[in-house]
Formats: C-alpha cells, sequence, structure tokens
C-alpha cells in the first residue's frame, strides 16, 4: 500500500521536474555544448564554487574531486565539473546539482558566497546530512533567477524563511522531509509561477494559509505528514482557484471533518488526479451527513487514499464509486471496516485496478468471492484482515475474472492454514505475499506456480523440507523470501536447485534467514543478477572456502548467527564494487585483511560483532566514508581508537564498540553525532574525562570502563534536547555535579557502581522526562531533595547501598514500579504514601532503621494483586525525529535465595516485597493474602510478632518466603503446605511451636529452615513431636532347624519348577500360534515400557531445563 502510494508521488514529482525543466529551465545537455561553442566559466564563479566546496565537504576531500583549483592536470573550467551546468552563452553558472545520492552526501555548511551566482536557475541540495539540523539560509531568497530549489531531506531545521517568496520566478520547490518548525509563510503565495510545492514531513503546525490557493498555476501541492497544519474553514471556497492541481495530499490534517465545504470545493477541480486523505480522522458520520448528489469529482480523479481513516461499514465503497467515476486506485487500509462487504463489485463501472484493504481486522466472510468478480483489479493488498481458512480453500473463493488480471496478492499477516498446492490458477500473478500465517507442508514444485511470479514471499511460517529443484526453471524470479520457516535442507543442495536453470540469472533477492538450513557456504557467484543474499540464523558450520567467491553487483550480505569458520580476507571481497551492507556478526570468524588494503566498496552498514578483528583497530574501516550503523563489538581489539575515527562517527546512525579493549582517552572534538545516534563505548578500559560532544547522542553507554570525570560531559552551557539514555554506571566516577537543568530529554539514567560521594544534586529535580534513575552502590549521604518530587514519570528509582538518611519521602511518584532504597540509613515509620503507589512490582527497604508496623492497604498493590500482570512496559522506549527507538534493559538487584542477584526485563516478573533487616514491630497483616502475584517476600531481621496469618496460604504464586529472626509464636498455618511452587522457606530463630504441618513441600526443606524454634517437631526436624513414638515389638524366636527338615522343601521348588518351566515353553515350541501371540505379547510390553520411559525422561529435562533458565 505504502510502497505503491510512494513510488506514485515519486514518479510524479520526477514528471514534473522533467516537465518544468523542458518548459522552463535549460537541460544539462542545452548546457553542455560542445568545447568549440561553450563559453569557458567566469573566474569569479568557479572561485565562488571552491568557497561553497570548502564548507560542504568538510575534511572529506573525496566528495566533489573534479572541483579542483589552478594546480595539478585537471580541468579548471567550472562548466566542466560534475553538477555544475552553464550557459553556453555567458558561461555563467545556472545549474547546481549536488544530491547527495550522487555527490555526497554533504554534511558541512552552505557558503554565503553562493548568492554571488547570479544567474543561478537550478539549484539540488537534496538528500544531503548537513549537522546541527542547520536553518535554510536566509541568503537563498536572494537568488532571483532561480527557478527550482530542491533542499528535501537534507536535515534543515527552524522556521521556513520568508525570504523565499522573494523568489518571484520560482516554479518548484521541496522542502520536505526535513525537521522544519513553525508556521507556513502566507508569504509564499506570491510565488505566482509555483507549479510544484512540497511541505510536508516536517514539524509544521497553524493554519494553512489561504493565500497559496491564490497560486493558480500550482500543479502538486503536498502538506502531509506534519501533524499540526489545520485548515481554514472560512476559507474553504478559495480551493476552487487551484485549477490546474493535478496531486493534493493533506494527510494528518486532523480538523478537515468540520465541514464539507473544503471538499466540495475540491472535488470541482477539473484537473485533480490523486487525492491523499491519510489518517484525517474522516469517517461514516462525515460522509452520511454529505447529500450524495452534493460531491462529484472530476473524472480525472484515479487515486483517492482514505487509509487511517475511522470508516466501519462498506458503504464507504458505495459513495466513492458514486462520486469517482474513473477510480482506478482506492485505499481503505488501516480503518475499522467490519462485517460482510454488501456491495456488488460486479456491476462497478470504474477501471478500479489497485485495492488496499489491509489492517481491517473485522471484515468477514465473503470477501475474496465479492472483490473477485472486479475485472480489472490488478493488486490486491487485505494483509491482517483476520483470514482463518485453509489456503485452497481462500483461492478457490477467488474464482471471479480478476483472476486472470491480478498481478500483485498480498494476504500478509493473517491466520491462513493448510499447505501451499495449486497456484497456477492466476496466470499474470507477478508477486505473490503469504507471510505470517500458518502454513506447513513443503513448497510445491514449479509448475505449480504462476508461470510470470517475480516475488514469492512466505516468511514466518512453518514450511518445511528444502527449495524444489524446479525454482531453478522459473525465468522470471527475481525475489524469493522464505526466512522464519523450517527449511531444514543443506545450503548446497538449495544453491544447485537454484542455480541449475535460467533462474540464477533473473534472481536478486534470497533470503532464507530464520531456518534450519545446515552446511557451510559455497560459491555464489553464480548468481549474476544476485544483488540481496540473507543466511543468518541458521545452522550453517564449517570453515569458508578461501576460493570462495559472491556476485560481483552484491550490495548486502548478511550472515549472522551461525557458525561459520574461518579466515575473511581481501580476496573474499575482490571485485565487490556495489557492497553497501555487511553483517557477520556472532560467528567464530576471523577478519584478516592485508595492513593496506582499501576496499573496492564504502559500506553503509557494518556489523561484524563477536567476530575476530583485533588486536590492533581496523585501519580498513578508515576507509569507510558513508558508514550509517557499525558494530565492531566483542571483537577482540585490543588498541587505541584512532583520530580519524571519533571524526567518522559523525555520520552514524548506530555505533557499538562495546566488549573489547580500547584504551586510552576520547578526545574533545568540535563534532556532534547524527540525529539521535545510539552510542554504545561499555566494557573498554578507556580514562580520563568524557568529552562533551558525546552528549550528541540519542543514547550513549559509557558503562563498564575507567572514566574519571563527568564535569565536561554534564556540565557544558548547553541545552541537551536529543540525549535520553546515559548510562555511566561502574566507572571510577568521584563527584556527582550540579548540572542537570540542561537535560530537556534525558528518560534513562544510571550512576551505579561508581564512587559518587556528597549529596544527590537538587539539579536532578529538572529531569521532567525521567522515568528510570538508578544511584546503587555510591557513597551518597544527607537527605534527598525534595526537588525529584519533579520527577513524576519516575518508573524505576533506585538508591540502594549508600548512606542515605532521613525519613523516606511522602513525594514518591506514583507511577513507580521499582522503588529500591536497600542499605541506605533512612529511619522513621514506613510512610502511608506509599499505599498509593498501586503499580509497584518490586519494593526493597531492606537494611535501613525503619520502625512502626507493616501498613495494611497492602490490597492496593494491584500490580502484585493479578498473577497475569503485564511487565511490557518495563522496558523504555525513546522516539527520535527519525522514527528510531532506543531500548534498554532495566535490572534490579535482589537477595534470591540467599544471594544478591540482577534480574532484566521479563525476569521483573519476581514481583518482590523485602523489608528485612529493620526494627519493624507488630504482626502481620492479613491483607498480605490479597497480594497472590507475590513471588518473593523477606521480612527476616525485625521486631515483628505474632502468629503468622493463615491467609500467607493464599500467596500461590510465592517462591521465596524468609520470616526468620524475629518473633512469630504459636503454630506454622497448615495453609503454608499449599503453596507448591515455593522454593526457598526459612522460618528459623523464631518462638514457632506444634508440629511442622504435613505436606511433601514443607517436608522437602532442610532442618534449618526450621531452627531456632525450640518447640517445633516432626519432619524435616530430628525432634519427633508426642504420639510419633512406635510401640514395642515382642522379638520372634527362632527355633534352629536341621538340613534334614530342609530336604523336603528344595524338592518341592525343584519339581514346581520344572512343571511351570516345560508347561510354558513346551507349549510355545509345540504350538506356532501360542509361540506368535506370546512374542506380540512381549514385544508390547517391552514398547509400554521403552515409550513410559523416554516420556518420563523428556518430561524431566523439560522441567529440569525450566528450573534452571528461571533460577
Amino acid at each position: 500500500m505504502m510502497r505503491s502510494s510512494v513510488s506514485l508521488k515519486f514518479l510524479g514529482a520526477i514528471c514534473v521536474v522533467s516537465l518544468l525543466l523542458h518548459q522552463h529551465l535549460p537541460l544539462s545537455n542545452y548546457y553542455k555544448a560542445s568545447a568549440a561553442e561553450q563559453v569557458g566559466c567566469i573566474e569569479k564563479e568557479r572561485h565562488t564554487l571552491l568557497e561553497l566546496k570548502a564548507g560542504l565537504v568538510l575534511d572529506d576531500t573525496t566528495l566533489l574531486p573534479s572541483w579542483k583549483s589552478d594546480s595539478g592536470n585537471s580541468s579548471t573550467d567550472c562548466c566542466e565539473w560534475k553538477g555544475v551546468s552553464c550557459s553556453k552563452k555567458t558561461g555563467h553558472v545556472e545549474m547546481l546539482d549536488l544530491n547527495g545520492d550522487h555527490f555526497g552526501p554533504f554534511r558541512g555548511e552552505i557558503s554565503s558566497s553562493l548568492i554571488k551566482l547570479k544567474h543561478l536557475k537550478h539549484l539540488n541540495l537534496s538528500r544531503n546530512r548537513f549537522i546541527h539540523n542547520p536553518p535554510i539560509p536566509s541568503f537563498f531568497g536572494s537568488l532571483s533567477r532561480l527557478r527550482l530549489l530542491d533542499l528535501k531531506g537534507s536535515h534543515f531545521g527552524g522556521r521556513i524563511p520568508n525570504d523565499l517568496a522573494n523568489l518571484s520566478h520560482l516554479q518548484y520547490l521541496d522542502l520536505s522531509s526535513n525537521n522544519l518548525e513553525g508556521t507556513i509563510p502566507q508569504q509564499l503565495g506570491n510565488l505566482s509561477h509555483l507549479q510544484y510545492l512540497d511541505l510536508g514531513v516536517n514539524s509544521l503546525v497553524g493554519t494553512i494559509p489561504h493565500q497559496l490557493c491564490s497560486l493558480s498555476n500550482l500543479q502538486e501541492l503536498h502538506l502531509g505528514y506534519t501533524k499540526g497544519l489545520k485548515i481554514d474553514h472560512d476559507q474553504n471556497h478559495e480551493w476552487s482557484n487551484l485549477t490546474h492541481l493535478t496531486h493534493l495530499d493533506l494527510s494528518q490534517v486532523h480538523n478537515l471533518n468540520r465541514s464539507h465545504a473544503w471538499l466540495q470545493m475540491i472535488g470541482m477541480l477539473p484537473k485533480l488526479q490523486k487525492l491523499v486523505l491519510y489518517d484525517c480522522d474522516l469517517s461514516d458520520l462525515f460522509l452520511r451527513s454529505l447529500s450524495p448528489s452534493a460531491l462529484n469529482f472530476s473524472t480525472s480523479l484515479t487515486i483517492l487514499d482514505l487509509s487511517r481513516n475511522n470508516f466501519t461499514s462498506s458503504l464507504i465503497f458505495q459513495w466513492v464509486f458514486n462520486a469517482c467515476s474513473n477510480i482506478t486506485q482506492l485505499d481503505l487500509s488501516l480503518n475499522n471496516l467490519e462485517g460482510p462487504i454488501l456491495y456488488d463489485f460486479g456491476n462497478i463501472r470504474n477501471p478500479l485496478a489497485h485495492l488496499y484493504l489491509s489492517y481491517n481486522n473485522e471484515l468477514q466472510g465473503g470477501i475474496l468471492e465479492s472483490i473477485s468478480n472486479i475485472c480489472t483489479l490488478r493488486t490486491l493488498y487485505i494483509d491482517s484482515i483476520n483470514l482463518n481458512e485453509d489456503i485452497s480453500t481462500i483461492l478457490l473463493s477467488f474464482s471471479g475474472c480478476a483472476r486472470s488480471s491480478l498481478q500483485i496478492f498480498s494476504l500478509f499477516y493473517n491466520q491462513i492454514s493448510g499447505t501451499l498446492s495449486e497456484l497456477s490458477m492466476f496466470p499474470s500473478l507477478k508477486e505473490l505475499d503469504l507471510s505470517d500465517n500458518q502454513l506447513n507442508g513443503k513448497l510445491p514444485e514449479a509448475d505449480k506456480l504462476p508461470s510470470k511470479l517475480e516475488s514469492l514471499i512466505v516468511k514466518s511460517n512453518s514450511l518445511q523440507g528444502g527449495i524444489p529443484k524446479s525454482f531453478g526453471n522459473i525465468c522470471s524470479l527475481v525475489s524469493l523470501h522464505m526466512s522464519n520457516n523450517k527449511l531444514s535442507e543443506e545450503l548446497s543442495g538449495i544453491i544447485h536447485n537454484l542455480s541449475c536453470g535460467c533462474a540464477k540469472h533473473s534472481l536478486q533477492e534470497l533470503r532464507f534467514d530464520g531456518n534450519q538450513i545446515t552446511g557451510t557456504v559455497s560459491d555464489m557467484s553464480v548468481f549474476t543478477s544476485l544483488v540481496t543474499l540473507v543466511l543468518s540464523h541458521n545452522l550453517l558450520n564449517g570453515t569458508i572456502p578461501e576460493n570462495i567467491r559472491f556476485p560481483p553487483q552484491l550490495k548486502n550480505l548478511n550472515m549472522e548467527s551461525n557458525n561459520l569458520e574461518g579466515v575473511i580476507s581481501d580476496s573474499h571481497f575482490a571485485n565487490m564494487y556495489m557492497l553497501k551492507s555487511v553483517k557477520l556478526s556472532y560467528n567464530p570468524l576471523v577478519l584478516m585483511f592485508s595492513e593496506n588494503w582499501i576496499p573496492p566498496f564504502q559500506l553503509v552498514s557494518i556489523f561484524l560483532s563477536s567476530c575476530m578483528l583485533g588486536p590492533k583497530f581496523p585501519t580498513w574501516l578508515q576507509t569507510q566514508k558513508y558508514m550509517y550503523e557499525l558494530d565492531i563489538s566483542n571483537a577482540g581489539i585490543s588498541d587505541a581508537v584512532p583520530m580519524l575515527f571519533w571524526y567518522q562517527t559523525t555520520m552514524l546512525k548506530y555505533m557499538n564498540i562495546s566488549h573489547n579493549n580500547l584504551t586510552g582517552t576520547v578526545p574533545n572534538l568540535p563534532i556532534r553525532f547524527y540525529v539521535g545516534c545510539h552510542v554504545l563505548l561499555a566494557s573498554n578500559q578507556f580514562t580520563g574525562s568524557i568529552p562533551s560532544f558525546l552528549r550528541s547522542a540519542g543514547s550513549l553507554d559509557l558503562s563498564s570502563n575507567k572514566f574519571s570525570d563527568s564535569h565536561e560531559l554534564l556540565c557544558a552551557n548547553t541545552t541537551i534536547d536529543e540525549l535520553g539514555i546515559l548510562d555511566l554506571s561502574n566507572n571510577q566516577l568521584p563527584r556527582l555535579p550540579d548540572c542537570w537543568s540542561n537535560f530537556k530529554a534525558l528518560v534513562f539514567l544510571d550512576l551505579s557502581d561508581n564512587t559518587l560521594s556528597g549529596k544527590v544534586p537538587h539539579s536532578m529535580g529538572s529531569l521532567l522526562e525521567l522515568k528510570v534513575l538508578i544511584l546503587r552502590n555510591n557513597n551518597l549521604t544527607g537527605k534527598l531533595p525534595i526537588s525529584l518530587r519533579n520527577c513524576a514519570k519516575l518508573v524505576m528509582l533506585d538508591l540502594g547501598e549508600n548512606r542515605l538518611s532521613g525519613a523516606i519521602p511522602s513525594w514518591l511518584g506514583q507511577e513507580l514500579q521499582m522503588l529500591s532504597l536497600r542499605r541506605n540509613q533512612f529511619s522513621g515509620s514506613l510512610p502511608h504514601n506509599l499505599c498509593f503507589i498501586t503499580s509497584i512490582q518490586l519494593l526493597d527497604l531492606s537494611a535501613n532503621n525503619l520502625r512502626g508496623r507493616i501498613f495494611k492497604c497492602l490490597k492496593n498493590f494491584t500490580a502484585m494483586s493479578k498473577k497475569n500482570f503485564s511487565t511490557s512496559n518495563m522496558v523504555i522506549y525513546i522516539s527520535k525525529l527519525s522514527s528510531f527507538f532506543a531500548t534498554y534493559d532495566l535490572n534490579a538487584l535482589l537477595v534470591w535465595k540467599g544471594a544478591e542477584q540482577v534480574f532484566k526485563n521479563n525476569k521483573l516478573l519476581l514481583r518482590s516485597i523485602d523489608l528485612s533487616s529493620n526494627q519493624l514491630t507488630g504482626d502481620i497483616p492479613e491483607e498480605i493474602g490479597d497480594l497472590v502475584g507475590l513471588v518473593s517476600l523477606n521480612i527476616s531481621s525485625n521486631n515483628l510478632s505474632g502468629e503468622i496469618t493463615s491467609k500467607i496460604g493464599r500467596l500461590t504464586s510465592l517462591e521465596f518466603l524468609d520470616l526468620s529472626r524475629n518473633h512469630f509464636f504459636g503454630s506454622i498455618p497448615p495453609t503454608l503446605a499449599q503453596i507448591d511452587r515455593l522454593a526457598m522457606l526459612d522460618l528459623s530463630y523464631n518462638n514457632l511451636c506444634g508440629r511442622i504441618p504435613l505436606g511433601t513441600q514443607l517436608q522437602s526443606f532442610d532442618a534449618s529452615s526450621y531452627e531456632g524454634n525450640a518447640d517445633l517437631c516432626g519432619k524435616p526436624l530430628d525432634k519427633k513431636c508426642p504420639g510419633d513414638e512406635e510401640a514395642p515389638q515382642e522379638p520372634k524366636s527362632h527355633k534352629e532347624t536341621s538340613p534334614e527338615d530342609n530336604k523336603s522343601i528344595y524338592l518341592s521348588v525343584a519339581l514346581g519348577f520344572i512343571t511351570g518351566f516345560w508347561s510354558l515353553w513346551g507349549s510355545l515350541l509345540l504350538s506356532d500360534t501360542w509361540r506368535h501371540t506370546y512374542m506380540l505379547f512381549l514385544n508390547n510390553i517391552i514398547d509400554t515400557v521403552y515409550v513410559f520411559t523416554a516420556v518420563s525422561a523428556a518430561k524431566f529435562q523439560r522441567w529440569l531445563k525450566g528450573l534452571m533458565e528461571k533460577y
């Protein structure tokens, strides 16, 4: 759905640009006259271009190599430089095409000397990565002859400058996919020659200026995906002025449903071809209140996108086909359509070719029968509509004329079952997607597939076996996507079957990740068109041969998470000029390249975690200018990081060099990371001060190093609105600076396991977005600052193992799920406000000086009162402008089975209360019985008294219970024996008495669990309870017997044995029937015993494995 929409938009933009250039702008071949005719470039303009280059390229001298100064043998005629075109008559520079995909991307700055190019008509700076999100230069407004300005996707920020309204000749303006904010300047309505305007995918707000409707020459207007724009309903009549408009995108303009007038005006536009109203809060009510006769779109409208709205009724089809007589593409995906579609598609007169109905989960039966009657249908997307029938039934129901015309068919993410068999009934089908269903069995032979099939996607099912040999003869096959199935064939067999015919020349994409494919990697160069090869997460093993070759046109290679061995050298990558992505992580491979090796490729993604790259830092990495993702963690590198590498990091979106032995300091450089970059330097040997440039990351993990100073990082006087995750744990930081007010986006902060001293800084209260604060195991003292009450979003607060004092604050946030104040010097009673932290899952106040009684409001802890309470929200998500997400493990330090252990994320199902080692008094509240989800309870080493409440037997999820070293008296409640999950119990050193309740659970514990209770008796203690003594028995007298008395016994035994033996075996020898019957009986007995033994052993192994994983 989205692929088609984006492609159409892109093609439309290309067509408009081509039209504009043809009608109004000189083309490149117009500029490039022959040497005899063309005037050379003007010297001043040549110097201007060199100044422009110096600002754009920063330190990357490989960019714009043809732009040379006087020195050297290269041409000094700037009109011959790539990306530059001049007038053949005057020699003035008229065209600069510096698209980052072709020449960059550039990361520097745009020199103001550009305004010296007075005759510039065409300026394309799209697809670049200008750092620091610079504003669009206002001096662009001085380029008065400009016809085309394209700044798409170049990370510009700030507001749209009003000066652009001075470009009176401008015909094409694209500012989309940047970080622009604020309102749209109404002055843009003065650009009377404008034909193309795209401001979409930004953060613009406010009302769409009605002045834009005066742009009578406008052909395309894209204002979608800004989330903050609104339409001015008082000026709806102005839309009728856009008589040349062919494309209109108002996606995510959320006030469209307040009036019908705008839609009526747009409907009358005579040339409108495409209308996109994605996510505009439109609904059935909006349409029902509009008379069918009140709206008739122009016959020119062919594409209508109403996806992600709130339509529920199939009446939407009747409305669309009545209002739009020539519709060829309709998108209704991501709505709430429900029930059967009560519409006869066989009677529509529209030439509908593309229909998108995905993600309407409430649609019901008959949908395919009805749709199959659309004889012009070529594309059908019905992903995630809750289809739950057998694949053969579904395909047979698609019996109408559309079976012959359909070319793209997507049934992704349903519940379709059965085995793939006959698909040749679709003679025109080119793309089939059956991913994320419940298909099983083997792939069908090629003659069962459509003869024109180009793409087969069946990932995330349960297909078995391998790839049929006949697949090698599918000459049209371009993409085969079989990820996450149960394929178990050897890789060599798969490669042989796919390369035995013409498919080896057509295949461009092979994805077999997440299967059970065995064997080792063989030569892949036979696939002459292969671009993407994914074999990750299989069972591949063995040594990669030295002479193996990959296709020279390969761009993406992924063999992660196998067991491949051997040495990867220069020769394996020879002639691979097109390679962009290499993923070999989690294989015991050794990458050994020549010291001065210069790779023939420029990689974007590099994932080599757990491969051996060291011990020296790989020098070949410094030749890679366009890295976007880099993971060389746990790669055996023991070296200092080269200075040049830090400069390369400014283009990275993800950098992981953790778990090596990297040494030295990180230099404080004048650089910034890419917006939202995730930086992991953990588990190395970095020392010294933490430089300030690291704070420009989106998430930063510096844990487990030897950093000793954080002042530069934390106290630089600039606002930090990107850093969301900061982990400085397990370093050697001695002080906690009081300068946190500049961190506006910090969500996760971990400073545990340092040597921090002094008080918790007051400025930490300015971290308004903070959800996790961990200061565990330091030397912090004093009271907690009251400013922390401003951190109302805290989910986890861990201040354990410090020397903090005073009363537990009454302002603790009600959003807390994990609170640990263990091993401090807090005093006073348990604050009543803890009763209001209803989502608490881990409460640890152990080893303090707390007094008073345990509060009775325990039933308020709803997260502990449910056995299946979700803990998915314990993972922190941080969204960035680029739609990247960062996740981070939450961890808690608990005393479990007598030892301190760290539990992470899903292990936090361990819901726990620990109030041990305080001075609490009173009894155990009966309300404890409401916490049926509680897994661990420790209230040992207090001054508690009274009887142990029988309600404790309701805690059926309990695995750890420690009530030792208190003053409990009375008997052990029999209900305690009902807790069958209990793995650790300690009732020692109390005043308990009576018999230990009988039950296999309580008797299975060691006697030490009950010691120190003088009046307890019964198993497992050696002390017997009254009445347990056995009555004495009279000893039996044994009369001596002589050998003569035993003769009759021996004779009787011998005669009995002989008679029985021959009665059985004689019958078996003489009768075939008896013999066969007896042998069959014996076989059945043996089989029964074997099966019983095998099943019991398997169950025991699973139980043992689960127990080990659990603890």
